[in-house]
């Protein structure tokens, strides 16, 4: 998961930068939830730096064009180190991004040639605004709420969405008048996975990461937070500005708990999805568990719903499900706490589909390794020119 190659690191004032330049995690107040402050009244800072007849900048960056922001790789010495010496409340370290300078903002072409060019650079910054950041503020939250379920549905409702013809991961969701965010399906999300997300979307959305990239990033970091397969992570996807881009309905699109092995086929397979990918997704109800007020169905499919492993399957195989009904009327199987959706014992129904349960069952490393493969195809589905660093 991550950025898998190095961005093109940038010395302002034209010397070489370290070998090794890369973001240095810093520490936090351990009463920060978030990494660098948890207002941007504590995150923002303003530096003036002014450059003599041959003084050096003194700061090497991580520039990449794609980007609003140019993150600090090192301060090198110059005039930076030298503000950093005098302003010891207000300064610029390894993993600060620089948001706008002598008034130029979002532009990270224009912003360095302001740096390489302007004697007198008045620059404001954002404490701890990179890559390896997020993922710490990510981590942090998800041990902190144990949301990692809710955030793996998240993902996977908005990229669900595809259904080879139109639709995408592109956030709709967050848009109150949007289909995606009345959709019964996502019951629950809008109100509860995105104000834990809030937060953090307000610190990195749009300065580093879109919306429905963080939402990518947030399930991957649980999977992998809760004891899953690290997950390869592409970056790119654009963010919804208006309803008109939602899915137009939730017809065909996501799967119902209530239905069979057809039902579940004939919502994967316009996705492009063949049996083995069906029931590798299906593996992700290893997490989380199913509320009465939202789905109108009751309990978590494992005895551990924060352990991300193949128990799911050898407890479709090996447990002896009862069916009853739930209070809201809704048919279900129980075995102790734990329960199975209709959808779920369809998988045992149909031989194609219940040899791939007997696999993952007996070989976790092989469901990790064909869930992440079909796990990646879900949340690039109908997204286009994705890259590898954010």
């Amino acid at each position: 998961m991550g950025n898998t190659a190095c961005c093109q690191t940038e010395a302002i004032d034209g010397s070489e930068p370290p070998v090794d330049a890369k973001p240095i995690l810093d520490s936090t107040s351990p009463g920060n939830t978030l990494a660098g402050g948890d207002t941007e009244q504590e995150r923002l800072y303003e530096v003036t730096l002014v450059k003599t007849d041959g003084s050096k900048l003194g700061l090497d960056v991580d520039y990449m064009a794609e980007r609003k922001v140019l993150p600090i790789m090192h301060v090198t010495g110059g005039v930076a180190e030298e503000w950093n010496r005098r302003n010891p409340m207000k300064k610029m370290h390894s993993g600060d991004c620089i948001l706008e300078v002598n008034g130029i903002t979002g532009n990270v072409a224009e912003i360095l040639e302001k740096c390489k060019a302007d004697s007198v650079l008045n620059m404001k910054l954002c404490r701890c605004l990179t890559y390896e950041y997020l993922l710490e503020d990510l981590e942090k939250l998800i041990r902190h709420k144990n949301c990692g379920p809710i955030l793996i549905r998240l993902s996977w409702h908005d990229a669900g969405v595809f259904n080879g013809v139109d639709g995408c991961p592109n956030a709709a969701m967050r848009l109150k008048d949007s289909a995606e965010h009345k959709m019964d399906a996502n019951a629950g999300l809008p109100q509860i996975a995105l104000s834990l997300l809030g937060p953090i979307a307000a610190k990195y959305v749009p300065r580093l990461i879109s919306h429905a990239d963080l939402w990518v990033v947030a399930a991957n970091v649980a999977i992998k937070t809760m004891g899953g397969p690290t997950i390869t992570t592409r970056y790119g996807r654009v963010d919804a500005l208006s309803a008109s881009e939602s899915a137009s309905s939730a017809s065909g699109r996501l799967p119902q708990a209530d239905k069979d092995e057809h039902h579940l086929r004939s919502i994967f397979h316009p996705k492009g999805f063949e049996d083995k990918e069906i029931v590798a997704l299906c593996g992700a109800h290893s997490v989380g568990s199913c509320h009465l007020e939202r789905s109108g169905y009751d309990g978590a499919w494992t005895d551990n719903k924060l352990k991300f492993d193949n128990s799911y399957f050898k407890d479709l195989l090996h447990k002896q499900w009862q069916e009853e009904t739930n209070s809201k009327g809704k048919k279900q199987f129980r075995c102790g706490s734990a329960m199975m959706l209709p959808s779920d014992m369809a998988l045992l129904k149909d031989p194609s589909l219940k040899r791939y349960v007997l696999e993952f069952a007996e070989d976790e490393n092989l469901w990790f390794s064909e869930f992440g493969k079909a796990w990646i195809r879900l949340q690039e589905a109908g997204c286009q020119e994705l890259r590898d660093i954010l």
